[in-house]
């Protein structure tokens, strides 16, 4: 994997450095306030959710450091990365842009729906306080690699789309692996988050989230499995980015929480927070 550039197009130095920052043990608020003061998106949408109606009561203010404090760091984390991860999944080949899109809202989706889902059944998946913080960004970071693939192999990745995507996911997969041989976007998104700094722990399911439950032997099999359970909800929606998918391919091998989740209501209600984070950015 050395041999591959993790030089992303579209995502700038600064959120890849408060990326780090995210990822470092003891990093100060007031760090974290400096960073974000250097891009204009991040600390809009900081300072924008800060006054937002979810925090009503309190005054509105545009400093950056009282914006942090609010929120706390889980959902600074959250609107980091979706900041940030967003200008990755753009192209200037049109074809190219419109393959990112797709593969941006399902793992969007996939993020609000880990969220959901962990809030339906905290007793079920009774995550520890490391899970609880990756998994406000696992479901957008899960899918990274393919733009590592693009950034390596931008005419190989254009074709390879074109001539396998509406193969089952996992003939897809395995065409994956043999169109980018020796890599695929399991590995390079490992690769790629340990660049960033993200912990072994969180780059083994990024690199495994393929592997049914029960198979997986990284260190946070809950997350693992929840990360699953979130791609075969979003497997319902207009937001899964390969439609072809054998019935019950997420949930091979897992065991459901206790009166399952009610996908019902989870999925329309993904929709709208998926709605509601696109127009934010309009």
């Amino acid at each position: 994997m050395d041999s591959l550039c993790y030089d992303l197009p579209g995502m700038s130095p600064v959120g890849l450095g408060l990326i780090a920052l995210l990822n470092t043990p003891g990093a100060t608020v007031k760090q974290i306030a400096v960073q974000a003061e250097l891009d204009p998106a991040i600390f809009g949408n900081i300072v924008g959710c800060a006054n937002s109606p979810a925090y009503t009561g309190l005054n509105k203010s545009t400093d950056i450091l009282a914006s942090l404090l609010r929120l706390g760091q889980r959902e600074v984390r959250r609107i980091v990365f979706q900041v940030v991860l967003r200008g990755a999944f753009h192209h200037e080949s049109q074809p190219i842009s419109t393959i990112l899109r797709r593969i941006w809202l399902q793992s969007l989706a996939t993020n609000v729906s880990m969220h959901k889902l962990t809030a339906a059944a905290s007793e079920s998946f009774a995550l520890d306080q490391e899970e609880a913080r990756f998994a406000e960004c696992l479901g957008l970071l899960h899918n990274i690699g393919y733009l590592v693939l693009l950034a390596n192999f931008p005419h190989r990745f254009l074709d390879f789309f074109s001539r396998h995507e509406d193969l089952p996911l996992p003939v897809f997969f395995d065409q994956e692996q043999r169109w980018f041989h020796p890599h695929d976007h399991f590995s390079c998104g490992r690769a790629v988050l340990e660049v960033w700094n993200f912990p072994r722990s969180f780059s083994e399911i990024v690199a495994g989230y393929k592997e049914p439950t029960g198979e997986f032997r990284g260190s946070h099999p809950r997350l693992h499995g929840m990360l699953r359970l979130s791609r075969h909800a979003i497997s319902m929606t207009e937001y899964a980015f390969h439609p072809v998918q054998p019935d019950g391919f997420w949930v091979e091998g897992a065991e459901l929480p206790d009166g399952q989740p009610d996908f019902s209501t989870l999925i329309p209600d993904v929709r709208q927070s998926v709605q509601h984070v696109e127009a934010s950015f309009s």
